[in-house]
């Protein structure tokens, strides 16, 4: 079963006591007067303020004030406590594009948060974790420690949605550390059974146990019901004895309940359902699975909506009702097909894997320069005189091989993170491969057959409108077994070879009208290239299109086919803003590209063109 991660996520307040950001923003008599008007029509909860938030604005641009950043960050703000997410990103960015002229009044902190949460309310986790980093940059940069442990936790929770479990232990302890340190008890107990379900969902019982008991402990301290849910639902999870398993489950939905979290409702709900249902507790487990259903509707989580619906259906058809056993089984193939992509999961991870690599390479940099050092003193010793050169030369080239050693290490070490990446892609590919099977056409397959069962038991004039679902389920079933065969190895790339397989490619992307790309073919042998070399150079060329689409801005693309001294080569240009080729936009999925062209004896380089664009060359020697 597939968890649902409780990401708690604290607002850092628009008045965050940062030490390297002053809190107390002198306004002024004038903006003191709007800004408590602004907190009685605010107290006043059926009263829209935004004119006095607008006036407040005029005001300072009408008079140039230096906190401009301040007072849109407080209308950011004022919009988030109303759940207007893009207007709060509106109003956010706004504050970061007119800073105050003193970095310690600034107001980028808040900004920058406000951003971040807006954007993983919109499901947007890329764009999330990108100023999540920012607001830790400013934070580590003499900060709140206190708030800096907060938002460890909300990066580690981001990267396990990514199923990146190593990465999100490392921040939360962390975060417990830095809380620990400075006595928070507001916070670490939720820290805590963050960590829990990390090592739980590592596999590590020891640790799950220990860190889920000791947030048990630490919430009686606080009375932290967030970490006292989550202790008890990680613990049911653990437990193997159904029984004590159903105690844990049954606790951790009585502290949802008390902290009235929609959220936490809904996973909960599920677990308590779940567990009923093994245990053969068919009435009250319909009953809590029901209410996760509807939890999970308000709160938009089509992953427990999917799986509830499941546990519903297999229920109500145990029971005989198999008429509402294929409604539930209806919602359950319906929305399994709106669950979150893996994709935007496995990009996440690829950012944090960039970040390894490139701190791997700027270790190797500075062993480099290290040797260099130890060869210049190795000539400033020979100038010194023949004794001190055969005193010093011993020792330093003792260093020199110790320096070259670690070198070498840093660099297999490298080659090991790579390598290791590759192997984690592969795995997730298999584990998305099983997932689409299992969740998606087995699934559907078995809610047609439950369908087709009801339609006896049905009065005449339902068995038709029970057909034509089971004509529904049935057609998308065969949409997502031809989409599976289609990833796996494109039919085309099979039959006609790469060059049509691009041209296919091409023209499904040209059909969504966000770009216009054109193939031209000048190379008369790529039909000799093995059926596994033409599957990988497919995918190279697919990665490039997809980098143009995401990031280049581009109106128009071109692939083209094209002889060179060793056989094939393949440019693919665009006319778009072009790629800077600097550390900070660097790229771990054209590295990988790079280190796979270079295994079969290829090359590939990317350059800004001078006319505009990028041009990326793959050459693969026929």
């Amino acid at each position: 079963m597939r968890i649902l991660l409780f990401i708690t996520f604290f607002l850092l307040s628009i008045l965050a006591n940062a030490q390297n950001r002053d809190t107390d923003i002198n306004v002024g008599p004038e903006f003191m007067a709007l800004f408590n008007k602004l907190s009685v029509c605010i107290e006043n909860k059926e009263q829209d303020c935004v004119e006095i938030i607008n006036e407040i604005i005029e005001k300072g641009k009408r008079e140039n004030v230096a906190f401009l950043d301040y007072l849109y960050a407080n209308k950011a703000f004022y919009f988030w406590n109303l759940q207007e997410m893009d207007s709060t990103m509106l109003y956010s960015q706004l504050a970061i594009e007119n800073p105050h002229p003193i970095e310690k009044q600034r107001s980028d902190l808040d900004a920058y948060n406000l951003l971040a949460n807006a954007y993983y309310h919109k499901d947007d986790l890329d764009s999330a974790i990108k100023y999540y980093l920012k607001v830790a940059a400013i934070l580590e940069d003499g900060g709140n420690p206190v708030h800096l442990g907060y938002l460890y936790v909300n990066i580690g929770t981001l990267l396990s949605s990514t199923e990146n479990y190593d990465k999100q232990i490392e921040y939360l302890l962390k975060s417990y550390n830095l809380l620990d340190e400075h006595n928070d008890e507001k916070f670490i107990a939720t820290a805590a059974s963050n960590l829990g379900l990390g090592y739980y969902n590592l596999n590590d019982t020891i640790n799950a146990i220990k860190w889920s008991e000791k947030a048990l402990d630490l919430s009686d301290i606080s009375n932290d019901l967030e970490a006292k849910t989550l202790s008890f639902l990680t613990l049911s999870l653990i437990e193997k004895d159904l029984n004590k398993s159903l105690k844990y489950a049954k606790k951790a939905v009585e502290y949802a309940v008390e902290l009235e979290n929609k959220i936490h409702l809904t996973s909960t709900h599920y677990t308590y359902a779940d567990l009923l249902y093994k245990t053969g507790s068919n009435k009250e487990a319909l009953k809590y699975a029901e209410q996760a259903i509807n939890f999970a509707k308000e709160v938009g989580d089509n992953s427990i909506l999917t799986k509830a619906s499941l546990t519903a259906a297999s229920i109500y058809y145990n029971s005989g009702l198999k008429e509402k056993a294929a409604d539930f089984y209806h919602t359950y193939a319906t929305f399994k097909d709106s669950i979150s992509s893996a994709e935007n999961a496995r990009e996440i991870n690829e950012i944090n894997t960039k970040y390894e690599t490139e701190k791997k390479e700027k270790q190797i940099v500075q062993q480099e320069f290290k040797i260099q050092k130890q060869q210049s003193n190795l000539l400033l010793a020979i100038l010194g005189g023949a004794l001190l050169i055969s005193i010093l030369g011993g020792a330093i080239f003792y260093n020199k091989k110790k320096q070259e050693s670690r070198l070498k290490q840093l660099q297999k070490d490298k080659e090991n993170a790579i390598l290791n990446s590759f192997i984690l892609g592969e795995e997730r590919e298999r584990k998305r491969i099983s997932h689409e099977l299992h969740d998606g056409v087995a699934a559907m397959i078995g809610a047609a057959k439950m369908s087709l069962e009801s339609i006896p038991h049905l009065p005449q004039e339902k068995r038709m409108e029970q057909l034509a679902k089971v004509q529904r389920i049935l057609e998308r079933s065969h949409a997502d077994t031809r989409h599976i065969a289609h990833n796996l190895l494109p039919t085309v790339l099979e039959q006609d070879g790469l060059v049509k397989a691009t041209e296919h490619f091409v023209s499904e992307i040209n059909e969504t009208k966000l770009i216009k790309i054109s193939v031209t073919d000048n190379h008369e042998n790529t039909h000799k290239l093995s059926q596994q070399l033409q599957l990988m150079i497919f995918r190279v060329i697919q990665e490039l299109v997809n980098n143009i689409i995401k990031h280049s801005e581009a109106a128009n693309a071109e692939i083209k086919f094209s002889n060179n001294s060793n056989g094939l080569q393949i440019e693919i240009t665009d006319d778009g803003i072009g790629y800077e080729d600097s550390e900070e936009a660097g790229n771990q999925g054209l590295y990988s590209i790079s280190q796979r062209l270079k295994s079969i004896g290829g090359n590939f380089e990317i350059t800004k063109r001078k006319s505009g664009g990028t041009q990326a060359k793959v050459a693969v020697t026929v």
